[in-house]
């Protein structure tokens, strides 16, 4: 299992109050892992000392939320097709495994006569 997080909220830096008269400055973010069930998808908040913080993300407008929902739904797809081609290449070797193993066993019990 992998873990990458992604940067969503590229340039929009949030101020969230800690308690009264502080603030976190920092940026809401997608993290995005491939498990073994699917594909998780996590939101939380990066602050600029590079802490992660659990929150939900904030959309202040539809426009800005329907750009993260769009920028989350490439994200996602990016790491099915990931997942995809790792899935193929582990069938992919798991066949030449096994056609290398039956190989070689026709070879000896065509051999086994001239074998040690």
């Amino acid at each position: 299992m992998m873990t990458l997080k992604e940067n969503v909220l590229q340039h929009d830096e949030l101020s969230m109050p800690q308690t009264e008269g502080d603030s976190i400055v920092g940026r809401s973010i997608f993290i995005i892992e491939t498990t073994g069930k699917g594909i998780l998808v996590q939101t939380s908040f990066e602050a600029e000392d590079g802490r992660l913080l659990e929150m939900p993300a904030i959309f202040p407008n539809i426009e800005y939320a329907l750009a993260q929902i769009d920028e989350m739904r490439r994200l996602v797809v990016s790491k099915f097709s990931e997942a995809a081609t790792i899935g193929i290449q582990s069938i992919s070797s798991d066949a030449l495994r096994k056609k290398t193993h039956e190989e070689a066993l026709a070879y000896i019990a065509a051999h086994k006569d001239t074998l040690i």
